[in-house]
């Protein structure tokens, strides 16, 4: 890739992802007597407006809300905000205090961004009720609350109510479930395929998720097949499931490199990865980082206690290509222009970088301050290591950065046994306690 030559650039963060798409939205809102979702592509916002039907014509056929009592629309809904909550009996996700980790964590909160922006969007909108609407689809078992419970079995709802609601709420749940992966999600363009139900083509892709998610531990590449399933189901699968990919509507990344402290989320970013047009799956470099080749560095250790001076900032940022012999599956190298110190250019595996952030140490500022004998390493001389992972016999190794890209280049060249990051407020005794009581240790300080 040119920095030079990209016309129409698109970014991710600071990163030249490619040139820039103006997205098609061909999907349909027209009304019609039965419901349906169209074929075509919509965004998360006009898929709730496409359901809103099967929501207006219960409220509707409920008939005139009496005074001064809450409107049924507004008690539906209430139903809708507690199935999409994360804590409650009526939960479609449920997530116990007692299973939660960094990665699930991530997962529910995640889930509440999703879901309170869903109930805006439904709050908002309102649709023509169909009188003559008839759904019948198998019941999930999404519990009802007790005055939604009251209202749908009382004596003015009817059997169909109650199925055209139990729809409603699936539909919801799915939409919600299937914007997980994307830190971004309001503004990622999903295709909706013919022949299905509205959105019942994702249930199998939502149920493998949701039983990774609370049987085992999350992996990434349990979140990128969930994003695949929505956006590019036609992709082919790869032994490690590759952690982004490119569709006719854009790109998919790991957020990290947008500037997120994210583990396992993705950003939809509307460009193409130029000057590649074809649908890809972007795989890594190495199936794992035992695989791949390492190099040891050596140095001689100094007491050390205060930031020590760094060189290396990145002028230009962007992503190359490089082709196998799959046609579908590609990788990509995060390739970084450095302005200072020993110009050049490196580039580093995007699949390794995503690999390393999920692997490393967060370390906690403490203001202790101690000195210990560590190895100081300039990035560039690591980064300039070129195709292999860098490790050492032993030691403690310092690694100071004044540029966020080229710590997350880093990321992707340290051998992800035992890294810690360390703000640039943080002390290296906050490291020192960070991370694994092994060597070698590998410290990446002065993140901001």
């Amino acid at each position: 890739m040119s920095f030079n030559q990209t016309s129409n650039p698109v970014y991710l963060g600071r990163i030249l992802v490619g040139r820039a798409i103006s997205p098609v939205l061909n999907g349909s809102l027209a009304p019609s007597q039965q419901w349906s979702i169209p074929p075509g592509f919509y965004t998360p916002q006009q898929l709730v407006h496409a359901l809103s039907p099967l929501l207006d014509t219960v409220a509707h056929r409920l008939g005139p809300d009496a005074a001064y009592t809450t409107p049924a629309r507004a008690l539906l809904l209430d139903n809708i905000a507690a199935t999409l909550s994360t804590g409650r009996r009526e939960s479609a996700l449920h997530f116990s205090p007692e299973i939660l980790n960094a990665s699930r964590r991530e997962i529910m909160h995640q889930a509440q961004r999703i879901g309170a922006r869903l109930l805006r969007w439904a709050h908002e909108y309102t649709s023509p009720p169909l009188p003559d609407l008839t759904l019948r689809q198998p019941s999930e078992g999404h519990p009802l609350l007790l005055q939604t419970a009251k209202l749908l079995l009382g004596c003015h709802s009817t059997p169909m109510l109650v199925d055209l609601f139990n729809e409603y709420i699936h539909q919801i749940v799915l939409l919600r479930d299937a914007l997980l992966p994307f830190e971004n999600f309001a503004e990622v363009i999903i295709p909706v395929p013919a022949g299905g139900v509205g959105l019942r083509h994702l249930e199998p892709a939502r149920a493998r998720f949701v039983a990774a998610l609370f049987q085992k531990h999350v992996k990434h590449a349990s979140v990128v097949a969930f994003a695949r399933a929505l956006l590019a189901p036609t992709l082919p699968a790869t032994r490690t499931g590759g952690y982004g990919f490119q569709y006719p509507q854009g790109v998919v990344m790991p957020a990290v490199l947008a500037g997120s402290d994210a583990l396992h989320l993705l950003r939809y970013v509307p460009g193409r990865v130029a000057p590649v047009d074809e649908v890809l799956l972007f795989d890594y470099a190495w199936d794992n980082s035992d695989a791949a080749p390492r190099v040891h560095v050596s140095g001689s250790p100094v007491d050390l206690m205060g930031f020590p001076q760094v060189m290396g900032r990145v002028g230009r940022a962007g992503l190359a290509v490089t082709r196998g012999s799959d046609a579908a599956i590609a990788t990509l190298q995060l390739r970084l222009e450095v302005s200072d110190g020993d110009p050049g250019v490196v580039d580093v595996d995007v699949g390794q970088i995503a690999r390393g952030h999920r692997y490393a140490c967060r370390a906690q500022p403490s203001g202790v301050e101690r000195a210990l004998p560590a190895t100081i390493h300039q990035p560039l001389d690591l980064l300039r290591q070129t195709g292999d992972l860098v490790t050492a016999a032993g030691g403690l190794h310092v690694i100071p950065v004044a540029d966020r890209l080229v710590a997350l280049a880093l990321l992707g060249r340290v051998y992800p046994e035992n890294v810690v990051l360390l703000p640039r407020e943080g002390t290296l005794a906050d490291a020192d306690r960070s991370g694994k009581r092994l060597e070698p240790k590998f410290v990446i300080w002065g993140l901001q």
